[in-house]
């Protein structure tokens, strides 16, 4: 058990830094206070740039690098008798950090929505299934324009892809992207009520149309 407590320990405690908020500190920007409120690449991007939200985001996928690669390889180490495989131990330091970014105790637990810092926890676990949830996001997103839909159906996809055509994937993987499904959608209800309204804001300079009428 000492590996466990440990690893979501380690997790939770890197999640926390939220790099929009402390990245934003160095501009006196607090990302929470502008466009959507929300503190993520997204927001960062409508709020201070392109160089500021791609340094937000590479920090929020770094994190999760960290405590599911190295941190989670130290608490597994530190235990005399692991009770847990490194594969459960690395699947919970992948939900401790994803929540820890959305609730952050440095940050008064308001953070971001969680997609970046999964989908680099997802990168150390199984690759193809980061590589699968992106090319779903990126598809979805040019299609629509919307960056809420296309994460989403991004995490939705996850436990999908792996049922039917990763299914060699440890059963340790598929429930950490059933629960990581669910809580994308909660930490996104609030732009799931802004599209069922017609409200949500929209990327059009991405849409696959978009492009299709400046050419014509």
């Amino acid at each position: 058990m000492l590996e466990l407590g440990l690893s979501l320990v380690f997790a939770y405690l890197i999640g926390s830094i939220n790099f929009s908020l402390a990245l934003g500190q160095f501009r006196n920007l607090d990302v929470r206070e502008v466009g959507s409120g929300n503190a993520g690449a997204t927001n960062a991007l409508r709020a201070a740039g392109l160089p500021f939200a791609a340094a937000v985001l590479a920090g929020d996928i770094g994190k999760a690098l960290l405590a599911v690669g190295p941190l989670a390889l130290l608490a597994h180490a530190l235990a005399p008798e692991p009770a847990f495989s490194l594969a459960w131990i690395q699947a919970g330091a992948a939900a401790a950090v994803t929540a820890a970014h959305c609730y952050p105790l440095w940050h008064e637990f308001r953070g971001g929505k969680g997609f970046a810092t999964l989908l680099g926890a997802c990168l150390v676990l199984h690759w193809p299934l980061a590589a699968a949830m992106l090319g779903v996001w990126a598809l979805i997103l040019v299609l629509t324009g919307y960056v809420a839909a296309a994460t989403m159906l991004s995490a939705i996809s996850a436990p999908l892809v792996l049922a039917f055509a990763m299914a060699a994937a440890g059963p340790e993987l598929l429930w950490l992207a059933c629960a990581a499904a669910a809580f994308i959608l909660w930490t996104h209800r609030s732009n799931i009520r802004e599209l069922l309204n017609g409200t949500e804001r929209r990327f059009d300079r991405v849409r696959v149309i978009h492009w299709l009428k400046k050419e014509g």
